[in-house]
Formats: structure tokens, sequence, C-alpha cells
């Protein structure tokens, strides 16, 4: 190795991770850890279409908490697919039916394996866990995966809030790090310009609908009262919310027709 060059650090092994951690977190963990899980999910299924939209693609689905919230009234066929066997058995032990399955891939340039098309797709905090170069090559087998139209739905850690503050107090004292999970960061303020550094064709095939953040300060009420602290984290819609300094970033772009004429990226929320 040259001495000039960095020396390689070793990948996270996510392995490590007991089956179904995070699903029993959000079944009945530390009440702030739980509602942060579950605001997150109903965030997300806040930006999915109510109709019109038959099939879902959910990417690092994990243990499938995600997807076993999805009602089949809303989308009849549903996707969830991961790089950890052992979580997608267990998403199939608790969650799989009739119209949902999971599906284990070896990387992301798997995704290619999926013969079907899908109307939206979601990525809840999986995009910091890649490297740059599995970022380039995940959002391009999205965009062939998404129907045009269709929407991805996008949510990160928002490293211009208090969030490093919170990944050092839970690297310090939770029992799962992120200190060597998160590799590629955003800011709600650089969000798409870092998409389209590392997917130059992204404007070209994604028109940004929705940028805002979620998890300001509701999930830390948690502690004094759960019920009180999930009604406030569902009294303003995700919609209307202007602050920039939540603690994760929530991005929405649906997925160009072949005839539309690609136009600077919209921002409804900012």
């Amino acid at each position: 190795m040259n001495e000039n060059d960095a020396p390689v650090q070793p990948a996270f092994d996510y392995g490590q991770i007991p089956v179904g951690y995070y699903d029993s977190v959000l079944r009945g963990g530390n009440p702030i850890r739980r509602l942060w899980h579950l605001s997150k999910f109903e965030r997300v299924l806040d930006c999915l279409p109510t109709t019109g939209m038959r099939s879902l693609l959910d990417v690092g689905c994990f243990a499938g908490s995600f997807l076993s919230m999805v009602p089949e009234t809303q989308f009849s066929h549903q996707v969830g697919v991961d790089i950890l066997a052992a979580q997608i058995e267990y998403a199939r032990q608790h969650y799989q039916t009739s119209y949902r399955e999971f599906r284990h891939l070896v990387d992301v340039s798997q995704l290619d394996s999926l013969t079907e098309q899908f109307d939206c797709v979601t990525l809840i905090e999986v995009i910091e866990h890649l490297n740059q170069e599995e970022v380039q090559v995940l959002l391009g087998r999205l965009s062939r995966k998404l129907a045009p139209g269709g929407r991805l739905v996008i949510t990160t850690p928002n490293y211009a809030s208090a969030w490093p503050l919170i990944e050092i107090l839970l690297n310090r004292f939770s029992s799962i790090s992120y200190e060597e999970q998160h590799v590629t960061k955003f800011t709600y303020f650089n969000m798409e310009k870092r998409l389209a550094e590392l997917y130059p064709r992204f404007h070209e095939e994604f028109a940004v609908e929705l940028k805002t953040t979620t998890h300001f300060l509701t999930p830390f009420l948690a502690g004094l009262s759960y019920s009180l602290a999930h009604a406030l984290s569902r009294a303003v819609p995700h919609q209307k919310w202007r602050h920039p300094f939540g603690n994760l970033v929530l991005l929405v772009a649906r997925r160009r027709t072949a005839s539309e004429s690609i136009q600077p990226a919209g921002v409804l929320a900012g």
C-alpha cells in the first residue's frame, strides 16, 4: 500500500445486530426509541398515495416492521428486501402474507433480479449505510424498478440538526453503535445536491416533490408521556412543517415519465 493511501476501514458487520432488534424496539422498547421508529414509519406512510397505486418495494426492510403497518387496501403487492438473511427470515415468520413477501438480496446490485416494476419505493434510513459507489448503484437500479410516475420516499439522519450529538450518545450508551454504520451523510440543506453528486442522473430521472424534516422534539417527550408525544407528532402534517433542523430528512421524489421535460426540482416544504 502506498504510504499516502488511507487505510481501508472494514465494513460494519450488520449480522451482529440481534434478529428482530428494531422490531422489538418498535413494539415495546424504551418509549423514546419506540416513538422514534413509529413516527418515522407513520411519516413515510403519510407520503405514500392512498389510491391509484398497487405495488410497494421497501429496500432495507430489515425485520419487516414498516411493511407490517401497510394495509393491503393501500398496496395489494408488497415486497421487502434486505441483505441480512436472518432478518428476512424473521420478517417472513412474523409479517409475510398473501400480499406481502420478503426476499433476501446479497447486495444492492441484485435489485435487478426483481422481475417487476413498483409504483412506490421506500428507503427508510438506508442510504446513509451505503458508500458512495453503492448509493450510485442503488439509485440506478431503483430508477429502473420504479414505474414512471411512481414515488420514491427517502429518510436519512439530518447532520445539520442535533443528530450528531444523538449519535454520539447512542454510540456510548446504546447496545447498537452507529459510529461505523453511517458512512454517507446528508443534511436538509445539501440533500438534493448530494444525491445528484452521487447519482448524476438524479434530477433527469426524478422530480423532487417534497423535502422536509421530522423528529424535532416530540420523540424525546415520550419519556414523559408516550400518548401525548405521539399525539403531538401527528398534530402538524409533514407538508406544513417548515423547520430545517428536525433530526431526520424526509424526501419524496417522483419518477419522471419518458415524455416529461426536465425542470428544476420543485420543493414543497423547506
